[in-house]
């Protein structure tokens, strides 16, 4: 049964690799590859002291085994599932053994196969005895984690509908758009670590770690300690064995999966107003409700909290008081697929006239009484924790623009770049799959950090001038940009609803496929050839990397007196070149969010 089940699957992959699906699996195998090179380099280091080299390779099998295990999280559910075989007469260890067999043919297992050969590479530096141990453990710490990857798969299914999954999810995200965004951290690192090694008690958590077993049993042996170089490779396969048998009990149906009616609670009583209240109602009820909202909800305080105490570990505090800009700019950039998430329920809407307005109003006024309040409450936490008043205008200027600035652009960019997902009333089995949101990501990231340039600009020149008062002054020119934004936006948005709603609920009915029928209703993004796209996502990457991180934040560095180099280039170059630096930054940030917003300006007139 596992090579019929072996062939089905490399049918399935052969025939879905096709189209944009095949170019995403290219470049993730490249760079698995270089992945797996990378952790193979890794065991050729030569630190000061022996055990470093030992503890750093338990932490990179560490990070692969984690990055199967949340894999399901991301869409990454196994092609094969037990759901196919439902109705088929089969014996459920039967089928859990022929799934695990067809897990192992696929690139992810050839990849990851690779990169745990590393472990071979780190015993042949000990001798012939190592290797010999090091060898038969390859195949079990991939069994190990492939185990895992379809433990967590069924588990994440079965929180998917679920809130409490919502919120696991987003913090999960949080962790790695985090670890993504500051993974310089870890080369920053990486010279103190070969030099001085890890701590005593991260070394010992880190080592009792399955994924270490093998590299612990590889360096007992080559001391001779054969007691210690027993019982983890004993250890391995028993800890394989109950994961498979814990896999088949979990291959019954998925009780927790079902879906829950919510009726009126005792306490629930009818809206009073006019429409936009009644949305504004339904809304909030959306936002602590749906485990997609749940997501949002969570992961923008989160990432925006593990991000401004990063800097802690340089002693800097710098980026405290900017908690709640953070979050209310991840709250719009989680939210972007803001109607998409509705689904088929547009129609609700569309049926009934002129509800557009009340429509967005409402989802507007929802997002601000739920990011609103947790924005303002970071920004003076962090303020008081930080304690540097001088980056108080910055921070309440920013946080004002863009709350304003995040409720005008979300519908706003939620109906131009609608991306049609799996419909709310549909199963759900990974809490992160809603469909591909990275160029509207970027979009909405974009458009909203530009509504908070005003007011920041009016602090710069305060700070320039040396005029406190002007400076403060960019606290109320924020509240004045973001209360336009809000309204003018919300009014583009609701226009824009009436005039292309029936097309947008086709869409979310006929899903991606009805991108390329849509003609003249695709979006410019969508339209827009490969080459151009890749240029403006590129340019939107390096202009925001540039202006913000690379510029503005070294500026507030230098005007606070609270400076932590890290990784921005202008506060390791001399004294006099510091401020030169900041401004090409600023330009070559500024020229690349120019040439994108010119592509993408000229292929919507090209369009229109």
């Amino acid at each position: 049964m596992v090579g019929v089940l072996i062939a089905m699957k490399l049918t399935m992959m052969r025939r879905l690799a096709t189209g944009p699906r095949a170019n995403a699996m290219l470049t993730g195998g490249v760079l698995g590859v270089a992945a797996a090179l990378g952790t193979i380099a890794i065991a050729t280091l030569d630190p000061d002291r022996a055990t470093t080299l030992l503890d750093l390779l338990a932490v990179v099998f560490a990070i692969w085994t984690l990055g199967w295990m949340l894999a399901p999280a991301y869409g990454g559910q196994p092609v094969l599932r037990a759901e196919h075989f439902a109705l088929q007469p089969i014996p459920r260890a039967r089928l859990a053994i022929g799934l695990l067999g067809a897990a192992f043919a696929g690139v992810t297992t050839a990849i990851t196969l690779l990169a745990f050969t590393a472990a071979v590479v780190f015993a042949a530096r000990l001798g012939a005895v190592p290797v010999l141990v090091a060898l038969p453990g390859v195949v079990l710490q991939v069994a190990l984690v492939v185990v895992l990857s379809r433990i967590t798969a069924r588990m994440f299914g079965a929180l998917s509908r679920s809130r409490a999954g919502g919120a696991v999810s987003a913090l999960i995200t949080a962790a790695m758009l985090v670890a993504a965004s500051s993974g310089w951290i870890v080369f920053a690192a990486l010279d103190a670590v070969l030099a001085g090694g890890f701590s005593s008690g991260f070394s010992s958590a880190i080592r009792a770690l399955p994924s270490s077993w093998r590299l612990l049993a590889v360096e007992a042996s080559a001391r001779s300690h054969w007691p210690v170089t027993v019982l983890p490779l004993l250890g391995l396969p028993a800890l394989v064995a109950l994961l498979v048998h814990v896999w088949i009990r979990l291959l019954g149906p998925q009780r927790l999966a079902r879906s829950v009616v919510r009726g009126a609670a005792a306490g629930d009583v009818a809206p009073r107003g006019g429409p936009t209240t009644a949305v504004f109602g339904k809304e909030l009820r959306s936002w602590w409700r749906d485990p997609v909202r749940m997501q949002s909800l969570v992961v923008a305080p989160a990432f925006a909290v593990m991000t401004c105490l990063i800097p802690l570990v340089f002693d800097s505090t710098a980026f405290l008081p900017f908690a709640g800009a953070l979050t209310a700019l991840m709250g719009a950039v989680t939210a972007t697929n803001l109607y998409g998430q509705d689904g088929t329920a547009l129609w609700l809407t569309l049926l009934t006239p002129g509800s557009e307005r009340p429509d967005v109003r409402g989802r507007q006024l929802a997002w601000l009484a739920m990011f609103g309040p947790m924005a303002i409450v970071l920004t003076a936490a962090g303020a008081a924790v930080g304690g540097d008043s001088e980056l108080l205008p910055w921070a309440l200027a920013a946080t004002a623009a863009l709350l304003g600035g995040g409720a005008g652009m979300l519908p706003l960019v939620g109906i131009d770049q609608l991306v049609p997902g799996p419909d709310p009333r549909e199963h759900k089995d990974a809490p992160l799959d809603h469909g591909d949101l990275t160029g509207p990501a970027f979009v909405m990231l974009l458009l909203t950090l530009a509504t908070a340039l005003p007011a920041l600009g009016v602090v710069l020149a305060g700070v320039a001038l040396d005029e406190p008062l002007l400076a403060w002054l960019g606290v109320p020119a924020g509240v004045l940009t973001g209360l336009f934004a809000y309204v003018s936006l919300g009014r583009a948005a609701y226009r824009s609803l009436a005039r292309r709603g029936p097309e947008l609920l086709y869409l979310m009915r006929a899903g991606e496929e009805a991108r390329a029928q849509a003609g003249e209703g695709a979006s410019v993004l969508d339209a827009m050839p490969r080459s151009r796209r890749r240029l403006l996502l590129g340019s939107v990457i390096v202009g925001c990397i540039a202006l913000f991180p690379q510029a503005l934040v070294p500026a507030l560095m230098k005007a606070s007196g609270d400076i932590a180099r890290v990784w921005f280039l202008a506060l390791y170059v001399p004294g006099p070149w510091q401020w030169p630096t900041i401004a090409f930054m600023v330009l070559l940030g500024t020229g690349a969010l120019v040439l994108a917003s010119r592509i993408y300006a000229a292929e919507a007139r090209r369009r229109a």
